[in-house]
């Protein structure tokens, strides 16, 4: 298990991380970040040091590259790490990223961070590659610290979980603030509605056999009435999804 782990980045994931890993017994040795600030707020909740810095780290048996997509290059590009592991924690970018580290892998947890909002990681599951076997078993026990679900995958498999996380989070996230801007304080009774939804959807063999709603009844009289509530925007979006809808009836 490695002991000894630096953490690249000060986001959601890196926070998370950093605070998971530090509970489980883990010495963070460096919070590194661009924003020298967000390092060292970060590095004083794990008894770390901070460093924007990423070429000159001290040494550690693990490095978690978790930044934004685009920076995961120049990050790689600049870290020293010697012969210790090195992953990212991107479900969209190629473990090619990191072929110039010995020990290299994708650490990429399928969920949504939030600095302020607890998280319990062992919900959480946890999706790994390696370039290697020796790597897959040095990944597995630091990914076994942090949850009881760690998968190993192919690349490909997963950049679609990751564009699934889209549709499922991140696209159903926005459908929410429509929902919100139409109910005000009602939102909330909106919960019991979701709630069985989600799960009707995981219960039955495909979502789709559980549709329901005036777009899967082709209600045209109820879609016309609903239509007229909405700005053009989201009458567009009302009208493409009900059309999707449909044509899977």
């Amino acid at each position: 298990m490695p002991e000894k782990i630096t953490i690249i980045g000060s986001g959601n994931v890196a926070t998370h991380l950093a605070k998971a890993l530090y509970a489980r017994g883990c010495t963070v040795v460096e919070i590194a970040s661009r924003t020298l600030a967000h390092a060292r707020t970060l590095a004083q909740a794990v008894n770390a040091r901070a460093t924007d810095d990423v070429r000159k780290l001290l040494p550690a048996d693990s490095y978690i590259i978790a930044v934004t997509d685009a920076a995961i290059p120049e990050v790689a590009e600049k870290l020293n790490a010697g012969n210790a592991l090195v992953v990212h924690t991107s479900g969209a970018t190629d473990i090619t990223a990191l072929n110039k580290f010995a020990h290299c892998g994708v650490l990429y947890p399928l969920q949504t961070f939030s600095r302020t909002r607890p998280l319990d990681w062992n919900t959480v599951p946890l999706f790994i590659i390696a370039n290697s076997g020796d790597t897959l078993q040095t990944l597995q026990k630091m990914a076994s610290l942090l949850s009881g679900t760690v998968v190993t995958v192919p690349e490909r498999t997963l950049l679609h979980l990751h564009t699934a996380g889209v549709f499922a989070g991140n696209f159903i996230n926005y459908l929410f603030g429509v929902a919100k801007d139409l109910t005000n304080e009602q939102f909330p009774l909106l919960y019991p509605l979701v709630r069985e939804t989600v799960e009707k959807a995981f219960a039955a063999g495909h979502p789709r056999d559980v549709q329901t709603g005036p777009a899967v009844r082709n209600d045209a009289g109820t879609m016309a009435k609903q239509l007229a509530l909405l700005p053009p925007q989201w009458q567009q979006l009302y009208n493409q999804i009900s059309s999707l809808i449909q044509g899977e009836g």
